[in-house]
C-alpha cells in the first residue's frame, strides 16, 4: 500500500467515523471551506505525501481565532476540475 493511499484511508476514517462524534459534541466549528479534512484529502491527492501532507499541517495550525476563516481551497484544485 503506498503512502498516499494510507494517507487517504486514515483521513477516510476520521472524517466518517470521528469528525461526526466531534460536530455532535462541540457542534460545527469549521473556520474554513473546505474544511481542513477535506483539505488535507485534496491536497495529498494533488501533491503526494509529503507536499500535501505538509500543506494541511500548515492549514491546521491556521485553524484558530487569530487565523484566517472562509473559502480557502487547495491552490490549484479549479484548475484542475
Amino acid at each position: 500500500m503506498s503512502p498516499r493511499l494510507a494517507a487517504a484511508g486514515a483521513i477516510a476514517i476520521y472524517r466518517t467515523a470521528i469528525s461526526p462524534v466531534i460536530h455532535a459534541l462541540n457542534g460545527p466549528a469549521c473556520r474554513f471551506e473546505p474544511s481542513c479534512s477535506a483539505y488535507a484529502r485534496d491536497a495529498i491527492a494533488q501533491y503526494g505525501i509529503v507536499r500535501g501532507g505538509a500543506m494541511a499541517l500548515w492549514r491546521i495550525a491556521r485553524c484558530n481565532p487569530m487565523g484566517g476563516h472562509g473559502y480557502d481551497p487547495v491552490a490549484g484544485a479549479e484548475k484542475k476540475r
